[in-house]
């Protein structure tokens, strides 16, 4: 059972990873001022993306948490410490980001307002602090290899 479930997790990581570099290839290729429908396309895959990443954290933490409350109680308050987390980060994120009017002389669309400025900077702030947090994480486990 194990077995069937690493092979087709490894299928369907292949898969997202060759559809992230085709819209990758699209989105540099096709993008002229023009025809946007690959920078919209590519957008809506990564937010595709971003939601079943959250969407997986959420789940298998509170998974883990129900599964582990009878019998360890202890390892089921720390299997929700990756919510805590996502919750944290976000927050601070949300905090420190500006919902500032933006100067944009040609711009003539709807979308420069502060509300959703002000989301836009919590998800790009969010994005930062994992994305450093992902390579603070890689440099410590190459990093703590060579000790050993």
């Amino acid at each position: 059972m194990t077995d069937n479930i690493a092979k087709i997790t490894k299928i369907l990581l292949w898969v997202l990873i060759a559809l992230s570099l085709f819209y990758a290839i699209m989105l540099f290729v096709n993008t002229t001022e023009q025809d946007t429908k690959w920078i919209v396309n590519s957008l809506t895959y990564t937010e595709i993306l971003l939601y079943i990443a959250v969407g997986a954290v959420v789940i298998f933490s509170l998974f883990n948490f129900v599964l582990n409350l009878m019998s360890r109680p202890k390892k089921a308050l720390l299997s929700l410490i990756p919510i805590v987390i996502l919750g944290v980060v976000f927050l601070f994120a949300y905090s420190s980001a500006s919902n500032e009017v933006l100067n944009m002389p040609t711009y003539e669309g709807t979308d420069n307002v502060p509300g959703i400025l002000k989301w836009s900077g919590a998800g790009l702030i969010t994005a930062y602090v994992f994305f450093g947090l992902a390579v603070l994480s890689i440099l410590y486990a190459e990093i703590a290899k060579l000790f050993k």
